[in-house]
């Protein structure tokens, strides 16, 4: 078996290993049902009238419901198929790519598979929809070249993103601009109309996040949560975000002390916005039309105001790595050998091949952050998440036998 071949076969298996783990760990999630914050995020629904972020609660209940099945079992079948969802189109997405060591230093960071799962307060959130839905709608934009589907897919997919969380917010101008650069592709003119639709789409959830949360509402969908699920309150968990308004989350700056060896440890962590700001620009993406490079600076930049609103800074940077990484290959699809193109760039073409699968294994291996600012980087990430994985197959191989 050559090289290529095996890259490309290792890619699968890696892939498929990945979704037994996601798997695993999400059943092991359902052992703390129902005390996890996560368990009040995914509950949170219409009861009361509308609540942001309560899309997923509304489909989970009625779905349990409709199946006269425990919610926590519903919760594991909609989170584990979302996460087999994404691991199926990863795959999709970046099959036809030439791999070596540079795919799997991009595509394989600890900011793709391994952050949720070596960091375990993060796993579970609801960002993996958002980030799926952005993930196939880029795959959408390659498979199909009629423009009015696509604009419909991608303002749908827009729309069910905020519905599930509000942070999407900030992460929707990547779906946009995605959709202005398929129409370059395919030498189609951009639409009065459409802009005029966007922009209305946009005024219509900013105006849905000032909306209030008023008691009632919460007393409503507590009382449906209390009779027919599991014990809740107003404080409980993501309960308690849910009557802060939209101006009181950017208090956050004033009542945190932030270090300096904070932020720096924090913009380290950003290293991947240079490099596939570089990744575009040597391949001549910003020269297709001369406001690409401001539109992609500033399709980059703007998710990080969410450092001023919250302060776990590990998952937005771990957020903001997934569409970036998606959004430069999605600009890049064409390519195939583009990987390959890249390896020989003088700064690294002459390096030694071990050296360059040592560099490729430290970096996919050793290091993830964690899920607050104020959080040192996990060393022996991958390391760390095998042991927990031995232990918690030979306990529960212990059990059933």
């Amino acid at each position: 078996m050559n090289q290529k071949k095996f890259l490309s076969n290792y890619f699968l298996i890696t892939i498929l290993i990945s979704s037994f783990i996601y798997i695993l760990w999400s059943v092991k999630l359902l052992n703390d049902f129902p005390w996890r914050y996560v368990f009040t995020d995914w509950i949170i629904n219409y009861e009361g009238g509308y609540i942001r972020r309560g899309l997923l609660g509304e489909v989970s209940i009625n779905l349990s419901k409709f199946l006269d099945l425990n919610i926590k079992y519903i919760f594991l079948l909609i989170h584990s198929s979302i996460y087999l969802i994404f691991h199926f189109l990863f795959y999709k997405f970046f099959y036809k790519f030439k791999k070596n060591y540079i795919f799997y230093i991009l595509c394989f960071s600890p900011l793709v598979f391994l952050y949720p799962i070596a960091t375990f307060e993060a796993f579970a959130r609801k960002e993996i929809f958002y980030i799926t839905f952005f993930l196939f709608n880029c795959f959408l934009l390659i498979k199909i070249n009629n423009r009015n589907i696509i604009f419909f897919s991608t303002n749908s997919l827009v729309i069910l993103s905020y519905l599930i969380h509000e942070s999407s917010l900030f992460f929707l101008i990547f779906f946009y601009f995605s959709y202005f650069i398929f129409l370059k592709k395919n030498n189609y003119k951009i639409r009065l109309s459409e802009i005029i639709f966007i922009i209305i789409v946009y005024s219509i959830l900013l105006y849905l996040l000032t909306l209030p949360v008023t008691d009632e509402k919460i007393s409503k969908m507590i009382f449906l949560i209390d009779q027919n699920f599991f014990e809740i309150t107003k404080y409980s968990g993501a309960i308690s975000w849910l009557q802060r308004s939209a101006s009181s989350a950017f208090m956050f700056l004033e009542s945190n002390y932030i270090s300096s060896r904070d932020i720096l440890r924090n913009f380290l962590l950003l290293h991947f916005l240079i490099i596939f700001l570089y990744l575009l620009y040597i391949n001549n993406f910003f020269k297709s039309e001369k406001f690409f490079f401001i539109f992609t600076v500033f399709t980059f930049l703007s998710p990080l105001v969410l450092f001023l609103v919250g302060n776990d800074w590990g998952r937005f940077v771990y957020i903001l790595y997934n569409f970036c990484l998606i959004f430069t290959f999605y600009c890049l699809h064409d390519d195939e050998k583009i990987f390959e193109k890249i390896d020989k760039l003088p700064i690294i073409n002459n390096l030694n091949y071990n050296i360059k699968i040592f560099l490729t294994i430290s970096y996919v291996s050793l290091w993830a952050p964690k899920i607050f600012y104020y959080d040192k980087v996990e060393i022996f990430a991958l390391f760390n998440v095998v042991m927990k994985l031995i232990g918690y197959l030979v306990k529960y191989s212990l059990f059933l036998l």
